[in-house]
């Protein structure tokens, strides 16, 4: 059976030992941060046609990274590139700016009810 100053010993032991890892742990996600920064800037700079359309590439990242778990960023990129493009030609006709906020209450042609 432990002491309560044994157990109070070992709980400053386990939190002194988080808060000595903490920097170390910060530091390694600012680097990966940075790393994933830029590798999105070369990926924007080699196609920049995705530039205005960053919500449509968003989507389908998260589509292949869900679909291919575990695999690095940079394959990712490169295996949604025609998936972007794909859905790019299919979203290009639909008009995405105007949005008529009136609803058309004119219920002639839909017959009797």
């Amino acid at each position: 059976m432990l002491t309560p100053e044994e157990r109070e010993e070992i709980i400053n032991a386990s939190m002194e030992r988080t808060l000595l890892i903490l920097p170390e742990t910060v530091g390694h996600l600012i680097t990966n941060h940075m790393a994933m920064m830029k590798l999105n800037e070369q990926f924007y700079t080699e196609h920049p046609e995705f530039k205005d359309r960053k919500d449509v590439v968003a989507a389908v990242m998260e589509m292949v990274e869900g679909e291919n778990p575990g695999v690095e960023y940079k394959d990712l990129l490169t295996k949604a590139v025609p998936r972007i493009k794909e859905r790019l030609t299919v979203i290009a006709p639909l008009n995405t700016t105007t949005v008529d906020k009136s609803p058309n209450r004119d219920f002639s042609s839909c017959g009797e009810l």
